[in-house]
């Protein structure tokens, strides 16, 4: 085995960055791209700023991209190397451009700076407090161990067609989820569309116990003195990240708190009708919450809390698109209010119930497969390019 050569980024590309200014930004015009524009498989332009022709010029008379550079985040996520395989008419800010010269490969770079030795060593000697960043001396001092341009060819050869087959496993596992998402979403839809006999109409609030929003009197809600005592507290953060149930909280309050609000109980349906609208969850504990969430304690003579649940799920695109238009995206009590519902006979929402139960059963096992299978497809990369940086790629 030939020994590779031990050298630096600097010594065997070009590398710049890109502009250090702050052009005008406009709404139309070249797209300036940065750090976040580069997700290691490509560029995306979806949030991405234009500026003039002037700055355009300006900026590319010192960091032209050209097709077969490669661009690296150098601040915030550093790294996600991008070869650039199309003739490019953008310019750059926050990102380091590596113009490869002498015959040597765009991707065997790209593999390089995606490799465990480069990500590892530069977040352990990355700057920056608040956001890590790494400088351009930095990257052009930064070791590269390089093989003859021959065997690059075949080390890329090789890494093409294993990262290929991986990013092929990780997509036929998404699509195994996607299908058992939307065989879950459909039943979900159908469930409640194909009323039968026994089946009746009713508002929320007909088929509750109690109905209503919850309660934060005191001005302002944060004040200190209604906190860290022994009444869990729930906001729309806990409902919205939950998996209908709600089995965390982060806050709770005193009994003063609990004073000028009002503690729910275990079981009690929380819906939000502030910022993240139509989202669900159930109580898993008594409760207070603010007067964003709408409480809901069924009536077990009419229905059975997973059913309305489930339903409130289905109906939740309705709901959202009910709550377009305002500053917040917001829904009020009177859509509840004047809205009605299915209701089956009990008998037939513990059935409905129990299909939905296990279909959701089936696309959380599947999820934490999928959860799982990226994280040993993440690995077995790592390890390939770890091979390929060592010298022991043999096939």
């Amino acid at each position: 085995m030939i020994e590779w050569e031990k050298t630096s980024l600097g010594e065997i590309y070009d590398v710049r960055d890109g502009t250090h200014d702050s052009p005008k930004y406009q709404t139309e015009g070249y797209p300036l791209v940065t750090s976040k524009n580069l997700k290691g498989d490509g560029l995306n332009f979806e949030k991405v700023k234009y500026i003039s022709d002037e700055d355009y010029q300006k900026i590319n008379k010192r960091s032209g991209v050209h097709k077969g550079d490669v661009l690296f985040a150098m601040i915030g996520t550093i790294g996600n190397p991008v070869v650039i395989d199309v003739e490019p008419v953008f310019a750059i800010k926050n990102v380091a451009l590596f113009k490869i010269q002498g015959g040597h490969s765009s991707r065997f770079l790209k593999y390089y700076l995606e490799s465990s030795f480069v990500t590892e060593k530069m977040a352990r000697e990355a700057k920056g407090s608040t956001q890590k960043f790494v400088g351009l001396g930095y990257l052009r001092n930064f070791p590269i161990p390089l093989p003859p341009i021959p065997e690059q060819k075949r080390i890329v050869a090789i890494l093409d067609r294993a990262l290929a087959d991986i990013e092929q496993a990780r997509a036929n596992t998404e699509k195994n989820l996607n299908n058992a998402r939307d065989l879950f979403e459909s039943y979900l839809q159908q469930a409640f569309s194909q009323h039968g006999e026994g089946w009746t109409e009713k508002t929320l609030k007909e088929a509750s116990l109690d109905f209503g929003r919850g309660k934060s009197k005191h001005r302002p809600r944060n004040d200190p003195s209604l906190y860290d005592g022994k009444y869990p507290f729930i906001q729309t953060g806990e409902i919205r990240n939950c998996e209908h149930f709600i089995k965390r909280y982060l806050k709770t309050y005193n009994d003063e708190g609990l004073a000028q609000s009002k503690l729910w109980p275990k079981g009690t349906i929380c819906i939000t009708i502030a910022a993240n609208i139509a989202e669900t969850g159930i109580l898993s504990f008594d409760s207070c919450f603010p007067d964003s969430v709408i409480g809901m304690v069924v009536n077990p003579d009419i229905s059975i809390t997973r059913y309305v649940e489930y339903l409130l799920q289905s109906f939740k695109i309705i709901l959202q698109s009910k709550g377009q238009g305002s500053a917040q995206d917001n829904i009020n009590l009177g859509t509840f209010e004047k809205m009605t519902f299915p209701f089956p006979p009990l008998i037939e929402q513990k059935s409905i119930v129990a299909t939905l139960d296990k279909l959701m059963l089936s696309v959380q096992q599947l999820e934490k497969n999928y959860q799982s299978k990226g994280n040993d497809l993440d690995q077995l990369k790592k390890s390939i390019l770890q091979k390929a940086f060592s010298g022991q790629l043999t096939q």
